[in-house]
């Protein structure tokens, strides 16, 4: 766009709000394989009934159970106060194994993103045994976002000032009532980098996105139509919500 807005309300209207009901939620990716086959395919009645073992085995995709308890291994040595927030949040957990033969020990890898330090943290859990048998941190690395963060995120939307009215205004106007929490507001998201801002007149704001965690969002009213948000960044570290001015 390329006209200022002169408040931060109008981030929420104009011709870029449109209805995409195509579009598919966002969630943790090991999951998604499980809803690609056909409902009533005997491979996914195979596949439905592995993810609700309790156990594995060998190179076979993670269980519900194998899921839960990788994740709680993984994070039990965070503070509770981290915990709560969501930091740092499980964002993708995916099977794996360690070198060695056939038969070897059955490994999950769970990522993880630690606010504290800006890192992305990969911790490799034994199943068998429940426990991180290797931990390794990476800065300037993003995982993707995780349904618990951008609900966060959201929530720092309708805490801002300026454009939590808007927001709470425009999905009353949809619903007949204002959101009760930000898990009303159905929300996809995205990384965003700094040089993603470029043109913007305050991309200095957004310049340590990138070794930053910042998300772009969208946001999807209840009567199916997408919020123009395009302008609008969250910095998930600093917990600042900016808006560009294009």
């Amino acid at each position: 766009m390329s006209r200022r807005p002169s408040s931060g309300g109008r981030a929420w209207r104009g011709p870029g709000a449109r209805i995409a009901a195509a579009l598919a939620g966002v969630g943790l990716t090991v999951l998604a394989i499980y809803q690609l086959s056909d409902p009533s395919s005997p491979v996914k009645a195979d596949r439905d009934a592995h993810v609700r073992a309790p156990q594995g085995a060998g190179l076979d995709p993670l269980t519900d159970q194998e899921i839960q308890e990788a994740q709680r291994a993984a994070l039990a040595d965070q503070p509770r106060g981290q915990a709560a927030a969501g930091r740092p949040q499980v964002a993708f957990v995916s099977a794996n194994r360690l070198d060695g033969p056939d038969g070897g020990p059955r490994v999950a890898d769970v990522r993880l993103y630690d606010y504290r330090t800006d890192e992305l943290v990969v911790r490799h859990v034994d199943l068998a045994s429940g426990r991180v048998v290797k931990s390794e941190r990476a800065k300037g690395t993003q995982p993707m976002a995780s349904v618990e963060e951008l609900r966060h995120a959201v929530g720092l939307i309708l805490a801002d000032g300026r454009l939590g009215p808007a927001l709470r205004a425009s999905y009353k106007n949809a619903a007949g009532r204002e959101p009760s929490s930000a898990a009303d507001i159905h929300t996809r998201g995205h990384i965003f980098l700094a040089p993603q801002a470029a043109g913007a007149s305050n991309a200095a704001s957004v310049a340590k996105c990138g070794d930053q965690r910042c998300f772009s969002v969208n946001l999807k009213l209840p009567n199916g139509t997408w919020m123009e948000t395009g302008r609008i960044v969250i910095n998930m570290s600093t917990q600042r919500v900016i808006t560009l001015n294009r």
